[in-house]
C-alpha cells in the first residue's frame, strides 16, 4: 500500500485519508526542503496544492500528487479517482498517524462511550481513544454521498 505525506495545506485531507485506512504522515517542518526530505527519507508520495512544491518534487525524484481543489469533498474525489476506496476503515490515528489497537472496555474509558458501543481502539502513539459513535455514522454518510456523486458523474 502506498504511503502519503501531506503538506500544511492538506492536513484536513490527511485526516480523512487516515479514516479511510491510509498511512498519511504530516510534515515535521514547514519549509519545502524539509517536506521533500521527509518524503524521500520515508518513501512517501507527497500530496500538495502548491504548484511550486509539486515542481520541486519532479527535480527531487519524489512522487507527488497535485491536488487541484480547495474543497474537502472534491479533494476526496480526486484521491478516489486515484484508487483510494471511499470506505470508513480507520487503522491509524487521525491526529498523529499512529497505529490503532483494539482495547478492552474499562471503567477509565467507559464514561464518554455510548452504551451500545462495545469496540474501542487506542492510538499506540498519542493514546487517543476511538469508538463507533454518532461521528462515525456522519463520516460514513459523507463518504457514501461522495461515492454516489462520483457514480453519477461517471
Amino acid at each position: 500500500m502506498e504511503s502519503f505525506l501531506v503538506d500544511l495545506m492538506l492536513m484536513r485531507l490527511g485526516r480523512w485519508l487516515r479514516l479511510m485506512g491510509q498511512d498519511v504522515a504530516s510534515p515535521k517542518g514547514c519549509s519545502d526542503e524539509e517536506i521533500l526530505q521527509k518524503a524521500i527519507n520515508e518513501k512517501r508520495t507527497l500530496l500538495t496544492r502548491d504548484k511550486r512544491l509539486a515542481t520541486a518534487c519532479l527535480g527531487s525524484g519524489v512522487k507527488c500528487i497535485l491536488i487541484k481543489s480547495s474543497r474537502i469533498d472534491e479533494q476526496i474525489k480526486e484521491m478516489a479517482k486515484r484508487g483510494i476506496l471511499l470506505r470508513l476503515d480507520p487503522k491509524r490515528c487521525t491526529i498523529c498517524n499512529g497505529l490503532l489497537q483494539e482495547v478492552e472496555l474499562s471503567h477509565e474509558n467507559v464514561a464518554s462511550i455510548e452504551p451500545s458501543e462495545k469496540k474501542l481502539w487506542r492510538c499506540s502513539e498519542c493514546q487517543k481513544l476511538y469508538w463507533k459513535g454518532s461521528h462515525w455514522r456522519k463520516i460514513k454518510t459523507t463518504l457514501d454521498d461522495i461515492a454516489s456523486q462520483m457514480d453519477l458523474a461517471d
